[in-house]
């Protein structure tokens, strides 16, 4: 049963409630508006996607991606796709430099992470992350992976691009929770959903060849897919995930040296303070990418070394990088 067909896949769910996705030789541009049919290009989205998702499983990530079927079909585990996906930039392209009115091809000196709402009415809004979660979208914690998650993609995908002669300009992540609420990665990973640009020249190897009018889609959709077919071995990569883990007292418990602090900052002339309460904080690394196993490590070290869970509370957040 066809549970799902978007602008470019269909989404069959089978049996063992897996479900089977099947790329088309469909493209389209702006929301929609703009869309013809290129052959081959099922086939091609279809295998790129295989090869990254299967190297983002070996480095360690969760993906919704198990096995591949045929040319144009691969197995995935079934997911509730969240309204919300991750973009990841690296320079200043498309509807960037459009929002903010700046040039192309301006390096970050950190990727910036943005969320979007998934909705062609809307034309998929930039999206405030407190918004998406205070709106019910997605949760604390999975915008925290999310976030996490994506950083750590771009660390993987970037050297793999780099290593044949691509920039990896940009690229969009989508996430979905399955039958046992853990958050993963979904959807496709192709020229579809990134910028990719010669390094040394500039050109462009992605979608924006079909935005642009700029022709040769399928020949750069092909010449991208077969150098990753090319690479021989994969390079080392260390991934690591930082938690900030911050302890306080509950309210209901007192705090004398909090009480001590605040007489002695009145004693000082700081006469607005109306109350201090002390903690603690612990900063822990971990060479792991960040995963929903992750998170619940986290919360088993808060619980069980970090914290006294009868008169303490915590919160944590983590992030990842190199």
């Amino acid at each position: 049963m066809v549970v799902y067909s978007g602008k470019a896949k269909d989404v069959t769910l089978l049996e063992d409630n897996n479900v089977r996705i099947t790329f088309r030789d469909s493209i389209s541009a702006f929301d929609g508006v703009k869309k013809e049919e290129l052959n081959e290009k099922g086939r091609i989205n279809c295998k790129t996607s295989v090869i990254l998702f299967e190297l983002l499983n070996r480095y360690g990530f969760a993906t919704h991606y198990l096995s591949q079927l045929n040319d144009i079909e691969m197995i995935c585990k079934n997911v509730e796709i969240k309204p919300v996906e991750v973009v990841c930039r690296n320079v200043t392209a498309g509807s960037f430099c459009k929002r903010y009115g700046v040039d192309n091809g301006i390096e970050f000196e950190t990727p910036i992470i943005e969320f979007f709402l998934k909705d062609d009415d809307l034309h998929d809004p930039l999206v405030a992350k407190e918004i998406a979660i205070q709106l019910g979208w997605i949760t604390k914690a999975e915008s925290t992976l999310m976030e996490s998650t994506t950083r750590a993609v771009n660390q993987v995908l970037s050297a793999i691009f780099e290593r044949i002669s691509l920039k990896l300009v940009d690229f969009k992540l989508e996430f979905g929770s399955t039958d046992e609420g853990v958050l993963i990665i979904a959807d496709e990973i192709s020229a579809d959903t990134m910028r990719l640009w010669e390094i040394d020249t500039g050109e462009i190897k992605d979608k924006d060849r079909y935005r642009k009018d700029l022709g040769g889609v399928i020949d750069h959709y092909k010449d991208v897919l077969q150098r990753l077919e090319e690479i021989e071995s994969y390079p080392e990569i260390s991934i690591k995930s930082t938690a900030e883990i911050t302890i306080e007292l509950k309210k209901s418990v007192l705090d004398p040296a909090g009480e001590v602090t605040l007489r002695s900052l009145k004693r000082k002339g700081y006469q607005g303070v109306e109350e201090v309460r002390l903690g603690k904080s612990a900063k822990i690394s971990f060479s792991l990418t960040p995963s929903p196993n992750l998170q619940e490590i986290i919360k088993e070290i808060s619980d069980s070394i970090l914290s006294n869970p009868l008169i303490e509370n915590y919160t944590f957040d983590f992030s990842s990088g190199e």
